[in-house]
């Protein structure tokens, strides 16, 4: 009953998510988690947990991800694999079980989905730092690459062609006066 939510991320489309709880209490023995579960309550998506973990649950974290989260380099391993899209990115309430306590709100525009920042249990947004309970972490960057537009691209080459003109130009002139 002492796990919490601790930060969230998804990136704009839901495909590279992750939830890390964490241990609230200094509690050793919070390792029942067979059959209980977390729940996105208005979008409705439930994941429960397969079996109890073993060891000292002490502060510990635990990472519930995507597979495209799982597949990143740099990525602690997840704990636990999640469906896309399990975060609705417009805003939702995360349960954890029936713990009254362990329950958290977000509103449409908290969820950062720039593919770098996460938002954390206190409402605040920093760049994600997902830790799973072997205490790996890491950080992941799924930002998206802006497209270079045509126009851009025309413009670029005009440039690097007017550049050559402009030195071919000078050589001649250069050439021509000796």
């Amino acid at each position: 009953h002492l796990w919490r939510f601790n930060e969230i991320f998804s990136n704009p489309d839901g495909t590279v998510q992750f939830i890390e709880m964490k241990e609230s209490g200094g509690s050793p023995i919070e390792h029942w988690l067979n059959g209980k579960w977390v729940l996105a309550v208005g979008a409705g998506n439930q994941f429960t947990f397969p079996a109890d973990i073993e060891g000292d649950t002490s502060n510990r974290h635990l990472l519930l991800a995507t597979a495209a989260f799982a597949a990143l380099p740099g990525a602690p391993a997840p704990d636990y694999i999640i469906v896309d899209g399990f975060l609705p990115t417009d805003g939702d309430t995360l349960e954890y079980w029936a713990y009254l306590k362990a329950t958290w709100t977000y509103g449409p525009v908290e969820l950062p989905t720039d593919g770098v920042l996460s938002l954390n249990a206190d409402h605040t947004t920093g760049v994600n730092s997902p830790t799973n309970y072997a205490g790996d972490t890491g950080s992941i960057d799924v930002a998206p690459v802006p497209a270079a537009s045509t126009w851009g691209l025309v413009v670029m080459v005009l440039a690097v062609l007017a550049a050559g003109t402009v030195a071919i130009r000078k050589g001649r002139e250069t050439g021509l006066a000796a």
